[in-house]
């Protein structure tokens, strides 16, 4: 993790994802993890099990995990392109980790693992557009060591009766 929190985190499946570590604990191979999880995704996200960050496209992405009360700086804020809106996390065990959706079940093999408290946690995901902060990118069009990140991922304990998305794609109606 760097100074201002960001973490580099990769997928080869084109989607990131934030989950709660001891709910996909019976995973431990491919087979296994195609049935606890990719099998029935849309109902791990609507159950509050992970919150994708769906990406589409595989690569490297810098992440920062802003767990209340922390919140977008004021510079993220400015650059903010998109928010999705609120998803359920249902944390069962004492943390939350960040990975490529391939490496759920595993998370020794996380970017990032959040200590959280039992409970359930209102999620949003924001894209930053990052490149066009004039702090972010250097001369040479290359980050800086200050870029901000590509997410913000806003995790707040849930309060009182709240709406979800319950899929990784976007409603057409």
């Amino acid at each position: 993790m760097t100074e201002n929190g960001v973490v580099t985190a990769s997928t080869d499946a084109g989607m990131l994802a934030l989950w709660c570590a001891s709910t996909f604990d019976r995973i431990t191979d491919y087979d296994t993890w195609e049935s606890e999880l990719y099998d029935r995704l849309d109902a791990a996200i609507s159950g509050g099990e992970l919150v994708p960050i769906n990406i589409g496209s595989d690569g490297a992405y810098g992440v920062r995990i802003a767990v209340a009360p922390d919140v977008l700086s004021e510079r993220e804020s400015r650059h903010a392109w998109l928010t999705s809106d609120p998803y359920l996390l249902v944390v069962t065990g004492e943390e939350a980790a960040l990975s490529g959706i391939e490496h759920v079940g595993d998370p020794e093999a996380a970017t990032a693992r959040v200590p959280l408290a039992a409970g359930r946690y209102q999620v949003r995901v924001t894209v930053v557009d990052w490149d066009q902060d004039p702090e972010s990118v250097g001369s040479d069009g290359r980050p800086t060591a200050n870029a901000l990140p590509d997410f913000v991922v806003q995790v707040v304990p849930e309060s009182g009766r709240q709406s979800y998305r319950a899929s990784r794609r976007r409603s057409t109606r």
